[in-house]
């Protein structure tokens, strides 16, 4: 057999010329219909889903249908563990804590927020992998969920959401603590009423704290939430127009008396309606009183600025009931036409294609608006856009994001999530992804020219070639082969998986293809499984959705 170093070689000479997804290499016609819903709706076809795939009608009604927990999903996130590891120390308090490496269950998950409080009390002793810990087991149930979850539809859209209504979970101990209920109601509302999430997502304790608007009171409001809230939650940057207006006066207004874009004076009017939205934390909010220690979201009136403002050209009065003010602007901006439109063409760039077609955006929006008071808002929109003609004549040209390709190879190989330290974490921020810890409030780019440079790719290789691999101590695969099964066949039905042709796999790499599979050792068995996937992962086959 081939050193792992010599098939490494020979694989990038075979890619050099055939598959690595440069910009401007035209994106594989061969996939199957099946392959065709099922790369772009879920996190990677396997065999098993393209036997049972049926219509793209059906199987979307069943993914729409599903809700967001599942037994076996439970069961898998019940028994998974998670090491946590640190030396002994003693922080500038004098508390002092002994040093620990243990395995434990994933339990922040399904914690209660007050419970999670010990995570911010610094009156408390102990290592910042403790306060961490709560975050960091949302990234492990993340890659559980996106390779075993059978809501896989729901999954794509939690990681869409994500990045949408980015947090960066390891800021602080203040968002990561808080982190299960962010992510937890981003999934509740996936397909969703779409201001039903943008209130509940104002409300997070994590996006309070990690865009400051915990912190936010009269005199003068902190802007970073509002700013946020207008250019990457609702409108997008494409409607702020400071460039063209200096004065609310001259921006055009809408048939509802609402301007059709917003002005740096807007967002200081919106980020003054949010003052007071803050956290249960125990904080102090004058002589002898103190917010309850909830970990949930609380108003605290005294916070607030109670005067006029003037939103998008609609006045607000003074003094009004608690709370009113924010919930009018999420109430426009979530009936904004220009909403409508931003939203619609990230779930097209997310689920087709990099450069939706204007007229598709059009009937998208149309649905969008016409359907904003409705539970379903989101799936409906999703309906629309999988069941147009679009999305089956556009052949595969979305290149998959780093998480999506390590997702997609273990789902494609059947291999079982098993990592008990989050070596993957550290893998993907290698090319470029960081789960929950993205820094920006953007979230990941999602166009391939963010994802193309040789770094990226490299590390996409890597993925590839090692992520079935002992050492990467995160997936258990079954390599065994089948009675009287040469070479050539073990590497072609490792193939099959991805949806690829494999023969000829074998002897592309220098193995002889007529090789007894019985007559090697498990060793060897297990190089010929990973150099297979390998081959077939870095095909435009796979690379492209």
């Amino acid at each position: 057999m081939l050193t792992r170093r010599a098939f490494h070689s020979r694989l990038m000479a075979a890619m050099a010329s055939t598959a690595l997804p440069l910009p401007g290499l035209a994106a594989s016609s061969a996939s199957s219909t099946a392959d065709l819903y099922l790369n772009r709706l879920t996190f990677g076809a396997t065999p098993q889903d393209r036997a049972a795939f049926g219509t793209p009608a059906a199987w979307l009604d069943d993914q729409l249908s599903r809700g967001a927990t599942d037994p076996d999903l439970d069961q898998r996130l019940t028994a998974a563990r998670l090491k946590i590891e640190y030396e002994a120390g003693k922080d500038e308090n004098g508390h002092a804590w002994n040093a620990v490496s243990e395995l434990r269950p994933l339990s922040a998950l399904t914690k209660d927020p007050g419970d999670l409080l010990y995570c911010i009390d610094w009156e408390q002793g102990m290592d910042y992998a403790e306060r961490a810990r709560p975050a960091n087991e949302v990234v492990a149930a993340a890659l559980i969920r996106a390779v075993h979850a059978p809501a896989q539809l729901r999954e794509v859209m939690t990681q869409f959401w994500h990045d949408h209504f980015n947090v960066n979970a390891q800021k602080d101990e203040f968002c990561a603590a808080f982190f299960p209920q962010h992510d937890a109601l981003l999934r509740q509302n996936a397909f969703g009423n779409f201001r039903v999430m943008l209130g509940q997502v104002a409300r997070s304790p994590s996006m309070l704290y990690y865009l400051n608007n915990a912190d936010s009171r009269a005199s003068p409001a902190n802007e970073n939430y509002a700013r946020e809230l207008l250019e990457l939650h609702t409108l997008g940057a494409g409607n702020y127009l400071n460039d063209l207006y200096d004065n609310w006066h001259l921006v055009p207004v809408g048939a509802d008396g609402v301007a059709q874009g917003y002005l740096d004076l807007d967002v200081y009017e919106v980020a003054r309606s949010f003052t007071g939205w803050t956290v249960g934390d125990g904080r102090y909010i004058s002589d002898g009183v103190n917010a309850a220690l909830t970990g949930r979201f609380t108003y605290v009136e005294a916070f607030h600025d109670p005067y006029q403002k003037r939103v998008l050209g609609v006045e607000f009065a003074p003094n009004r009931a608690p709370m009113a003010d924010g919930e009018q602007v999420l109430d426009i901006l979530a009936a904004h036409p220009g909403t409508a439109r931003f939203i619609c063409t990230k779930i097209a760039r997310r689920l087709l294609t990099d450069h939706p077609d204007a007229a598709l955006i059009d009937a998208l929006a149309a649905v969008f608006v016409a359907a904003r008071d409705a539970p379903d808002q989101i799936a409906q929109v999703i309906r629309a856009l999988v069941l147009h003609p679009t999305f089956a004549a556009t052949p595969p040209g979305k290149l998959r994001r780093p998480f999506e390709v390590l997702a997609g190879l273990y789902r494609a190989s059947g291999a079982q999530v098993i990592g008990t330290e989050n070596a993957q974490h550290w893998h993907l921020i290698r090319a470029g992804w960081q789960q929950h810890q993205f820094g920006p409030p953007t979230g990941h780019p999602d166009t391939m020219d963010k994802w193309t440079g040789a770094s990226a790719l490299n590390r996409v290789v890597d993925l590839a070639l090692y992520a079935h691999d002992d050492w990467f101590g995160v997936v258990r695969l079954d390599t065994a082969g089948l009675p009287g099964e040469t070479l050539s066949d073990f590497t072609a039905r490792w193939a099959d998986r991805f949806g690829v042709s494999g023969r000829g796999f074998a002897a592309e790499v220098g193995l002889d293809p007529a090789t007894p599979m019985a007559s090697l050792s498990p060793e060897d068995r297990i190089g010929a499984a990973t150099g297979a996937i390998a081959l077939a992962a870095l095909t435009p086959q796979f690379l492209y959705r």
